[in-house]
């Protein structure tokens, strides 16, 4: 009897603990994984207790982005490859809805940044010789000539006319290019697809380009911001809920020749590549605004960019010119930890 009572005791006791153990939450790791479009990395890392629809999302989103890839390319046969031709030859597209909505959106950052980001200048990108997956370009740059005549066009967005969805350019030299924005949108469609599969913490990271949900458990996501110089890291910065971080620089594609190099940026109303400032980093909610906003700081230069960026509603910007001098606005150098060179806040 004794033994038999010690045994139910042992025996509920066991059961106690499974029934606990069972109840205890799942510990969560964030999953990792890595699709190579755009020509870079790209790394999702997600934090979410259902493998299937971590499983699904990834697959969508690499289905989504190569899928970009290959019908948004600027010089390559696809279907931004079909729009430009419609449009240099005088004629109308009809876009589906995604289409007319992401082209009303690049058309609205265009028009907020006084078209310092402007996406109908691929002629004169094409001029320069950037439309190539192969950097550095080691040739001469184009012929004066060639780039008064292109600027003598003053392509803006507002050589664009879209009604509903339908699209016309009144200027045959019109060529859209969406570099500028591309990773914003791509982001903002990764977002969505994961918020779809109902995944509510993760970070995707488009080459040094991000945009973050959520947390990684009961911590912030935490990113680094990259010197444009050596690749050290300038400062660390917690991602707080919902937001995009981008960064833009003239230092990874660029044309070289007789010792001098040329920043793949265009100013659009010059034809000459950027050079003053060398990065700008912006902190929004939606990648698309900071991917054109990131843009536009850069064309702006050390004398507009702050006024650029509250023309665009960015309250979070971070500047470094080429003596390697860094600026922010106050709201961003206050977020920035173990911050590696002298930052000055301007609002």
């Amino acid at each position: 009897m004794i033994i038999n009572s010690v045994l139910k005791k042992t025996v509920f006791l066991l059961l106690f603990f499974l029934f606990l153990t069972s109840c205890k939450p799942k510990e969560l790791n964030v999953s990792k994984h890595q699709l190579f479009v755009f020509g870079t990395l790209i790394d999702i890392n997600i934090w979410h207790d259902d493998e299937q629809q971590v499983t699904d999302a990834v697959a969508l989103i690499s289905h989504t982005f190569n899928n970009m890839h290959h019908q948004w390319h600027a010089w390559k046969p696809g279907r931004l490859h079909q729009i430009n031709q419609t449009l240099r030859n005088g004629q109308s597209v009809m876009l589906s809805r995604e289409e007319a909505q992401f082209i009303q959106q690049t058309i609205d950052q265009a028009e907020l940044s006084n078209h310092l980001f402007n996406p109908v200048i691929g002629e004169l990108i094409n001029l320069w010789g950037f439309h190539t997956d192969e950097y550095p370009i080691l040739s001469p740059p184009p012929q004066p000539s060639e780039i008064e005549h292109l600027i003598q066009q003053n392509l803006t967005v507002k050589n664009l006319h879209l009604d509903g969805l339908n699209l016309m350019a009144d200027n045959p030299h019109v060529w859209l290019d969406f570099g500028g924005i591309a990773k914003g949108l791509a982001v903002d469609l990764a977002v969505g697809i994961l918020q779809q599969q109902q995944i509510e913490n993760a970070i995707i990271n488009a080459g040094g380009d991000l945009r973050s949900i959520g947390s990684k458990g009961k911590v912030p996501w935490r990113i680094a911001i990259q010197s444009p110089s050596d690749w050290t890291t300038v400062a660390e910065l917690e991602i707080v809920g919902d937001e995009s971080v981008f960064t833009s620089g003239n230092y990874q594609r660029y044309k070289e020749f007789d010792g001098k190099r040329y920043s793949h940026i265009i100013h659009p109303t010059t034809g000459m590549p950027v050079g003053e400032i060398v990065s700008a980093t912006v902190i929004t909610q939606d990648g698309i605004s900071a991917d054109a906003a990131a843009t536009a700081l850069i064309v702006a230069g050390s004398a507009h960019w702050l006024a650029t960026a509250q023309s665009m509603g960015i309250k979070q910007a971070l500047i470094i010119n080429e003596q390697m001098q860094c600026t922010g606005t106050q709201a961003m150098i206050q977020r920035l930890q173990n911050l590696n060179i002298k930052c000055q806040a301007i609002d």
